[in-house]
């Protein structure tokens, strides 16, 4: 009984704080769809991102994904993804950020309840990911005022290896970005997104884009919440904000040829149908036929 027990707390021990210690890609890999910190979950757009920065720092599992637009070099996505899953009780709740407590910004939403908060800003943004001062009730903290901040300092993050892969790599950074925020934090759970995205691939100014982004933005946050259970009003009703807008998603050279070549296959098949069934003659099925493959 004794050593049933000192298995179970083990596999309890293990799984608490390991929670969010291990993210599903390494550096390097290409990834899409979604990726994963342990059990918590965050989707991705359309195509695929190069896994351009990790970093663990205290409790923080970071990463840095983006994606290069072939055509003209250019990022089109920068993506900051932050999750901590560590439910000691030195990490008994988290407080709601900067962000949360904002009165202003281009599209912003906040929900606060008791131990559990979640926020969603999209706005422009410059190159760089703001610092984002996270804030719990611990022992290992310190107070300014009324305030309890964490022990860390800017360049503990992974800020620091964003500047650093950007320079190595020559990456070429807009103007502007658009950018939609997003923290979610119940007890000690806490996960931050930052989908950072250049307009310019669409031909757009980042002023023109943001009402367009947020219906981009809210499909993003509509995903997250169905991956991680997220429920009442945390889930900031983000699936009333999609709408038809969307960004310029380009497709593989291939799999845009293939469905072109399956395209033409089609016409020309409806075409002897029709010259099969005396709908048409021989020769308004050779003139049609020569149109659709000029």
């Amino acid at each position: 009984m004794i050593r049933l027990l000192a298995v179970v707390f083990l596999s309890l021990f293990l799984s608490i704080n390991s929670y969010a210690s291990k993210f599903s890609a390494k550096l390097g890999d290409t990834v899409e769809n979604e990726v994963s910190f342990g059990q918590d979950k965050f989707p991705l757009p359309s195509g695929k991102f190069l896994v351009a920065a990790l970093k663990k720092w205290q409790d923080f599992r970071d990463v840095l994904l983006v994606q290069i637009d072939e055509d003209t070099g250019i990022i089109r996505w920068k993506i900051k993804l932050t999750a901590t899953g560590n439910k000691s009780e030195k990490y008994s709740t988290w407080l709601p950020g900067q962000m949360c407590n904002l009165t202003t910004g281009y599209f912003l939403k906040v929900k606060k309840g008791s131990n559990k908060f979640a926020c969603w800003l999209v706005e422009s943004s410059d190159s760089e990911p703001k610092e984002i001062i996270r804030k719990a009730t611990s022992n290992n903290y310190f107070s300014f005022g009324n305030t309890i901040y964490h022990k860390t300092k800017p360049n503990q993050g992974i800020d620091a290896k964003i500047k650093e892969f950007e320079r190595q790599n020559n990456i070429k950074l807009p103007d502007m970005f658009v950018v939609s925020r997003h923290q979610y934090a119940k007890k000690a759970r806490l996960y931050e997104s930052e989908y950072y995205y250049n307009p310019e691939v669409d031909g757009k100014t980042h002023k023109e884009f943001l009402k367009d982004y947020i219906s981009v933005s809210a499909s993003l946050i509509d995903k997250f919440n169905n991956l991680n259970n997220v429920t009442g009003n945390l889930k900031l009703d983000a699936s009333t904000y999609i709408t038809q807008a969307s960004i310029n998603q380009k497709k593989d050279t291939k799999e845009t040829n293939s469905e072109n070549k399956g395209d033409l296959i089609n016409q020309i098949k409806s075409l002897k149908e029709l010259l099969d069934a005396g709908a048409i003659t021989q020769d308004e099925f050779d003139k049609a036929k020569k149109k659709i493959l000029n």
